[in-house]
């Protein structure tokens, strides 16, 4: 590991790694306070066995000294941290680059790692300040193509590039990779966008067993929890608006989705009211509101309903599948020393457990989150995976 281009490996105490997908990734380090270098705003950069596996900016640098030693703690974070201090632009290849007051990047582009690209690419301007902001110190790579439709999204402007991507990412249609790199220059990674199937099945290959098998999971946590399920879920979405029988606009939306949406795609729509129907019988009828208030050039009044809602249509269709039935979480600890580059964000690992835990399970699941952490005194370990429940995408 180094700080600023110099070897720290051999004064850090402890330290860790984060990867996370589809958000920024962390790093933190600790080293004896006379031996620090740097501080906020220098590079970190982590690698294992040779292969580097964070490169950010140390955003928070804190020493800590008592009476006989001090110890400095550097956290740093991937360069997609920078994402919520840029305000998503139009691209360079929509009719009005650069703005943000009122941008058409979800009507002119209608894929998600099409509109991030546009977004993304329009950011790293510097050549006038009202049109960008300068270097988001990544590579742009894949920005893949062929995704379903993600229009038409009514909301209220300006939005940082971070919250937009976030509401990309919710729709299951978008994964957001950023691997790091080191090729200078002051870039720390290269961001590759996918339609919601980045990742390898290594279901076959990298599998934890608990109390069975490789006997390869030190602790097995499994959740089921259904504190926050709905069987009946709608959306409204704004602005309020008149209508002749209503004409003081308290009463009407400018438009609705609920399970009669003639516009939502099936599949899966068949298999979300077979879910629905199932779980009302015998949960009972959970109903929750959501409103989308903002304003919208695409929707102007009585008469002109359709603001081209793909994307929300979209999230409503993955909301109502995953919220149907209680969820099922199952988090494994995997022994130390096991695992470590064995896989990644977004890949499919294999999970089992023996018949004293309730009667045993195997399966497959995604990790959208994992820690590598070490000391001084110990070996490499992977920290609970965070990964996909069973109701996970459609």
């Amino acid at each position: 590991m180094s700080l600023d281009g110099v070897d720290v490996s051999g004064v850090a105490i402890r330290g860790s790694s984060t990867r996370r997908l589809s958000r920024p990734s962390q790093a933190q380090i600790t080293i004896p306070m006379d031996s620090a270098i740097g501080g906020a705003g220098s590079a970190l950069k982590i690698s294992f066995d040779g292969q580097l596996h964070h490169h950010g900016r140390v955003l928070d640098c804190e020493t800590d000294a008592g009476e006989d030693d001090g110890f400095t703690v550097y956290n740093s974070t991937d360069p997609m941290e920078l994402w919520q201090w840029r305000p998503a632009r139009d691209g360079p290849a929509s009719l009005d680059p650069g703005d943000f007051s009122f941008p058409k990047f979800f009507t002119e582009f209608v894929t998600g790692p099409q509109i991030l690209e546009q977004i993304l690419l329009q950011s790293q301007d510097d050549a006038d300040p009202a049109l960008g902001e300068g270097p988001l110190f990544l590579t742009l790579g894949t920005f893949e193509a062929g995704g379903v439709d993600l229009s038409g999204a009514p909301t209220d402007w300006p939005m940082t590039i971070a919250q937009v991507a976030s509401l990309l990412v919710s729709t299951g249609e978008v994964d957001i990779v950023i691997t790091p790199t080191d090729p200078g220059g002051g870039v720390m990674g290269t961001v590759d966008v996918y339609n919601g199937d980045y990742g390898t099945d290594l279901s076959g290959s990298v599998v934890f067993q608990y109390g069975t098998g490789a006997l390869n999971v030190r602790r097995l946590r499994w959740n089921e929890d259904m504190t926050s399920m709905c069987t009946k879920l709608w959306y409204y979405g704004g602005p309020r608006i008149e209508t002749a029988a209503d004409p003081a606009g308290d009463q009407h939306w400018c438009w609705n989705i609920t399970a009669d949406d003639p516009g939502l795609a099936d599949p899966p729509q068949t298999a979300i009211e077979t879910l629905r129907d199932a779980s009302r019988l015998t949960y009972g009828v959970r109903m929750d509101i959501k409103i989308w208030d903002a304003l919208s050039d695409l929707c102007l009044g009585e008469g002109s309903f359709d603001p081209g809602r793909e994307l929300y249509r979209r999230l409503w269709q993955i909301e109502s599948w995953i919220r149907a039935q209680p969820r099922e979480l199952i988090h494994i600890t995997p022994i130390r020393g096991f695992g470590i580059n064995a896989f990644d964000i977004g890949d499919l690992v294999g999970v089992a457990a023996g018949s004293q835990v309730r009667g045993g399970f195997s399966g497959a699941q995604r990790v959208y989150e994992y820690t590598v952490s070490w000391d001084e005194d110990g070996p490499f370990e992977l920290s609970e995976l965070q990964t996909s429940s069973d109701s996970d995408g459609i």
